[in-house]
């Protein structure tokens, strides 16, 4: 078995692994129908055994499984590339039969590789030439030719493509390659030129294009790089010159969040813009002096949840951040002292109720035993029974809880003066000052003065 033969099954060899990696999937999907095979949960389970750590997210599987991809695209090109040389050796040796059915193959895999395109349409043109050897020099004469050709005619573009091709198929041409050098050079002119008018026209964009294409000529040519930095900067500041426009506009209009958003991009593009950095700071205050006055109103309307989700809100666009939390505690701790005052008097109020019951009880069990003992003597009872009086104690809560009403009704909460002071009425009943300020009340809800 010659060493041509060898070479041919090595190559195709490759490409039947090449296929079978991105044929793997349907394959084990039609297997499955015929043999259990792992599920792709229990694989991921295995894969975690190995250290690749959890993968519970859905996004960190997809993750995965990109890098899976990008790693399988690495092995395709890598193992591509070695067929090539494989082919191309083909191609050296004259055996264009054979080169230009692995260039086929390539193709079929990947029909973006150049130099495979390349090498099947050479092998092409001379397979079954009677004189190889003469047949590949006069190709490759006919090749040079027409680059020279289209350089004379200064479309060195097409003129660099056409010399690449001849060095490509003959690395050993001296004179391909001292040409093809020279017109490296002319087409890095080209490209300099060409993004040099672009600048002119304050077309940036199109500018680093083409500043690009002639760093990719000559990588290390420092005129190019300087030339592209200083496009690059010049684009940034005109990039965040209009996102500072746009962002002014929102701020004039009074959408803070708007102009909030496109100052930040505006540091994006420009970390370092003085105007931007000072215009964000102010706007971030607004916001956040919004969010606390809107809280602050809440609070004052006893409605604390409220408030406390006005004042987190405000947390991104602070720089003291301790006194929204001071905000927030004193919120939730007024809270918790009205739910205890709530509590509290609602015990109160029971104890009362209870209290009043029993002297009711009392006083119903007196006026029977009173009634009995008037039938066993003879007599009547002419009328009621008359009650006794308050305690002094219970006058003494009463009065008690009239200041403590008349508090409240200076501060404008008549809600709680009210409940206050007809406590003090069920204390005792002739409390006249907790019965005029019930009356007020009445009036100042009512609309009267």
């Amino acid at each position: 078995m010659n060493t041509k033969t060898n070479l041919k099954r090595f190559s195709s060899a490759i490409l039947y692994c090449l296929s079978s990696v991105f044929c793997f999937l349907p394959c084990a999907a039609s297997a499955q129908e015929q043999a259990k095979v792992k599920s792709v949960e229990s694989l991921f389970l295995d894969l975690q055994k190995t250290g690749l750590g959890s993968m519970n997210e859905l996004d960190e599987k997809k993750r995965f499984i990109e890098t899976i991809k990008l790693e399988k695209q690495k092995i395709q090109a890598k193992m591509l590339v070695n067929v090539y040389e494989n082919a191309f050796d083909y191609y050296r040796a004259g055996n264009y039969e054979d080169a230009r059915d692995l260039a086929n193959k390539i193709l079929a895999i990947d029909p973006n590789f150049e130099d495979a395109g390349l090498l099947l349409e050479a092998s092409t043109q001379l397979r079954g030439a009677l004189r190889p050897g003469i047949s590949e020099k006069l190709m490759l004469e006919d090749r040079f030719k027409s680059a020279l050709s289209l350089y004379n005619e200064g479309r060195i573009v097409d003129a660099h493509k056409k010399m690449e091709e001849v060095v490509k198929l003959s690395p050993n041409n001296i004179k391909a390659k001292y040409w093809l050098t020279k017109i490296k050079d002319d087409l890095r002119d080209y490209y300099f030129q060409k993004g040099d008018q672009a600048y002119a026209q304050r077309d940036f964009k199109g500018a680093l294009d083409q500043l690009y294409l002639a760093l990719l000529i000559k990588p290390r040519d420092a005129g190019v790089v300087g030339y592209i930095t200083k496009v690059e900067d010049e684009l940034r500041r005109e990039t965040a010159n209009e996102k500072l426009k746009a962002a002014l506009e929102y701020y004039a209009q009074g959408k803070l969040r708007d102009a909030y958003e496109g100052l930040k991009r505006v540091l994006e593009v420009q970390p370092g813009d003085s105007k931007a950095n000072k215009l964000l700071a102010e706007v971030k205050n607004e916001i956040e002096q919004g969010y606390i006055v809107r809280g602050k109103k809440f609070y004052g309307e006893r409605k604390y949840n409220d408030a406390i989700g006005e004042w987190s809100a405000a947390k991104p666009y602070t720089v003291n951040l301790s006194y929204l939390e001071k905000l927030i505690a004193r919120a939730r701790e007024q809270m918790r002292l009205e739910a205890e005052d709530k509590r509290r008097r609602a015990e109160e109020s029971a104890k009362r109720a209870r209290e009043e019951e029993e002297r009711r009880k009392k006083e119903e069990e007196e006026r029977k035993k009173t009634e009995e003992e008037s039938k066993r003597k003879g007599t009547s009872v002419e009328g009621p029974i008359q009650t006794k009086g308050p305690t002094e104690e219970n006058r003494m809560a009463s009065q008690q809880h009239y200041l403590e009403g008349l508090k409240y009704f200076q501060n404008s909460n008549y809600d709680k003066a009210r409940d206050e002071w007809t406590v003090a009425k069920q204390l005792d009943p002739g409390n006249s000052d907790a019965d005029s300020g019930l009356k007020r009340i009445d009036q100042l809800q009512a609309g009267g003065q």
